[in-house]
């Protein structure tokens, strides 16, 4: 791995924003440009809220000499949020914050959380699919896996928006149960549920937050470490045995996740209560 070296001065220090030195990888690293890299550093202090509407950005020759990069670099990072609508640049005035990226919709509700949506709402894009494969090693699951599964390398768009990045196995004698090319037009989770009726059993997932690195901000069409949603997700039959295990990368300005549990939940799944912390 190739490892960029920056030296930051005193003066630059001096000049930062936020009283501290920055500096950015060198052109390319990563294969995205220093340009989207500041692009990217400006969204996400918009967008936590840090400068609101209204608020005039450092100018580019501070932002040139804070970062380390040079001045046509900085008016091409503010070309970009222009162009998404989040700054706008007059001469004598400088740059400030005009807008917001849009939050999810309320059909994104629909769209992520009813698994008996359809085709008219949500498209389903198959990237890769590849047939008698095992479940990878590095991919956390609980329960038995079976044998072999079927990968499904999927993206799941909106309004011809690319809004969830999908990398899931499911279980071999699961898949062939699926009516022929319906994982093109129905979610998995349906399917599942279809074919497996009462003997569904659990579903665990565990979500965290991460940046989008570039393979994945140019999946889902998205800004380079922008906030993704991550989650792993493995769904188990009553005998435990691992019928579907992936990982699924929301964008995060496009994210709505509902959740209902049952008021006794602990009561009638014993194995999800919280163990006493003062145990």
């Amino acid at each position: 791995m190739r490892t960029a070296t920056v030296t930051v001065t005193a003066a630059a220090a001096a000049a930062a924003p936020d009283g501290e030195a920055h500096a950015l990888p060198e052109d390319g690293t990563g294969g995205v440009a220093r340009y989207r890299q500041l692009a990217s550093v400006l969204r996400h202090r918009i967008v936590s809220g840090e400068w609101p509407l209204g608020h005039q950005l450092p100018t580019v020759e501070r932002l040139a000499q804070t970062y380390g990069i040079a001045r046509v670099t900085v008016r091409q990072a503010f070309a970009v949020l222009a162009e998404e609508g989040l700054v706008s640049s007059q001469r004598g005035r400088g740059t400030h914050v005009t807008g917001q990226p849009p939050g999810p919709s309320e059909d994104m509700r629909s769209v992520i959380n009813n698994e008996l949506v359809g085709a008219s709402e949500l498209e389903i894009r198959i990237l890769e699919k590849r047939r008698d494969v095992s479940l990878p090693p590095g991919l956390p699951t609980r329960g038995e896996p079976l044998e072999r599964y079927v990968l499904l390398r999927k993206l799941h768009l909106h309004d011809g928006e690319p809004f969830c990045l999908i990398e899931l196995y499911v279980a071999e004698s699961v898949f062939s149960q699926f009516p022929r090319g319906s994982e093109k037009h129905r979610k998995i989770a349906r399917l599942l549920r279809e074919a497996v009726g009462e003997r569904l059993g659990i579903m665990h997932q565990t979500m965290t937050v991460e940046p989008a690195d570039y393979a994945l901000a140019r999946e889902l069409a998205y800004g380079f470490a922008a906030p993704i949603a991550k989650i792993v997700r493995t769904t188990l039959d009553i005998d435990g045995k691992v019928l579907t295990a992936g990982c699924f990368w929301y964008r995060g300005d496009r994210f709505i996740l509902d959740v209902a549990l049952p008021a006794h939940l602990t009561e009638r799944y014993p194995a999800l209560a919280v163990p006493d912390s003062r145990a």
